[in-house]
């Protein structure tokens, strides 16, 4: 009996030792979380908002000793400007962590893509929560749904004569 005691006693510890150990030696996840918004309200919140195609794809590392900072590049020859004013071609900056908002874009695809940043060097950025999306769907929607709501109405109050 004092043996099945210790065994389970023994099983306990390392039960608890383990979930200590992965609780301080795992870091803390990361995720990526957008705000809900529609299309047109994210062309209002992009400094520039055009369709072009994606000539290239690279990737600028970061510092070694941060694992998530690395970014891809991509070049893209611009077709239609929509909003801001960008160049003929430029790098679209994203990260490549998924769970820091990066995006992937394929080159040869064309793509509707919502930027922001100062274009005058040729680079701007976008992620997921800024709505770049393959130009197969149209143009970007611009304006932005207005709800109209009424106030309650209440019965005109007539006096009694």
């Amino acid at each position: 009996m004092a043996r099945l005691r210790f065994l389970v006693h023994a099983a306990g510890v390392v039960t608890v030792t383990a979930a200590l150990l992965t609780a301080v030696f795992t870091s803390p996840a990361s995720a990526c979380s957008c705000v809900p918004s529609t299309e047109g309200e994210r062309y209002q919140r992009a400094a520039h908002v055009f369709s072009g195609v994606v000539i290239s794809e690279a990737v600028e590392a970061g510092d070694p000793a941060s694992p998530h900072d690395d970014k891809y590049r991509y070049a893209v020859a611009v077709h239609t400007e929509y909003k801001g004013d960008v160049p003929r071609w430029v790098n679209v900056i994203t990260s490549t962590s998924g769970g820091l908002c990066g995006i992937r874009l394929y080159p040869g695809t064309e793509y509707v893509v919502f930027a922001h940043g100062d274009s005058a060097d040729r680079r701007v950025e976008s992620h997921l929560c800024s709505g770049t999306r393959p130009a197969a769907s149209g143009p970007p929607v611009t304006t932005v749904p207005t709800t109209t709501t009424t106030p309650p109405t209440t019965p005109c109050a007539t006096a009694a004569p």
